[in-house]
């Protein structure tokens, strides 16, 4: 991916941005904010490479919370809806919906993801 598209990709959600939140979710646990904020990254990247019209009509806020809350229960960094919620000012409503969102696009960037794998391994 060229510096163009990315720029493009991150518009409205910039890597500083899920950084700065990762941070306060997981507040000194500088380690996993990091771990977490790269897979955001790329679980976002993929995401809108496969269904730009995804982020539509979405705020920031509530993409990277539900993303947040799929990813720790994930990468066993569990965080609650409200703990996610109260980290980003958001509501856990908010956090609950977005979730709802991100199952079935998570789970097509994991089979993406362990296709890659598969084929770094033959």
């Amino acid at each position: 991916m060229n510096r163009i598209e990315r720029t493009c990709i991150l518009h409205r959600i910039e890597e500083e941005d899920i950084l700065s939140f990762a941070r306060k979710t997981w507040q000194n646990q500088r380690s996993v904010a990091m771990k977490m904020a790269s897979k955001a990254v790329d679980v976002i990247n993929g995401t809108y490479q496969a269904n730009p019209t995804f982020f539509s009509g979405k705020s920031m806020r509530g993409i990277i919370g539900g993303l947040f809350y799929v990813l720790g229960h994930r990468y066993g960094n569990a965080r609650t809806q409200k703990e996610i919620a109260q980290s980003l000012n958001i509501t856990e409503m908010t956090i609950r919906a977005s979730c709802r969102n991100w199952i079935k696009p998570f789970q097509s960037f994991l089979k993406r993801e362990k296709r890659k794998q598969q084929g770094a391994i033959v």
